[in-house]
């Protein structure tokens, strides 16, 4: 699994996948932040997973039918337990993840909506 983690998103998430042996681009570390349209492109492009806290990716998505990849949002996590939630996410649902899924983490709970693939 690789994953694209947006500027928004802690350094001990990133610390924690990459200690878990994932392979992970930080938006911080290759520059720039490109903005949103540049960010879910590349994630779509080379198959990353996208995570973020930042919720204008889901109008990207619903809106202006951006195409996409998994988007994992992660919505007031605390900075130090944003890795321990990314981990036990991938523990318990690293099916969904390969598919193309919007995936919402609050303090209480974890919200999953896979989109169905246009036939």
């Amino acid at each position: 699994m690789k994953f694209l983690i947006d500027s928004c998103i802690s350094g001990f998430a990133v610390k924690a996948l990459r200690n878990s042996g994932f392979n992970v681009v930080w938006i911080p570390e290759i520059g720039k932040d490109p903005g949103d349209d540049a960010i879910i492109k590349k994630a779509f492009d080379e198959r990353l997973i996208l995570v973020t806290a930042d919720k204008d990716f889901g109008e990207l998505v619903y809106v202006f039918n951006r195409p996409h990849h998994t988007i994992i949002r992660l919505v007031d996590i605390p900075a130090k337990e944003q890795g321990k939630i990314l981990i036990r996410l991938i523990e318990t649902h690293s099916h969904i993840l390969d598919k193309k899924a919007l995936i919402t983490i609050d303090r209480y709970r974890v919200r999953i909506r896979l989109i169905e693939e246009d036939v």
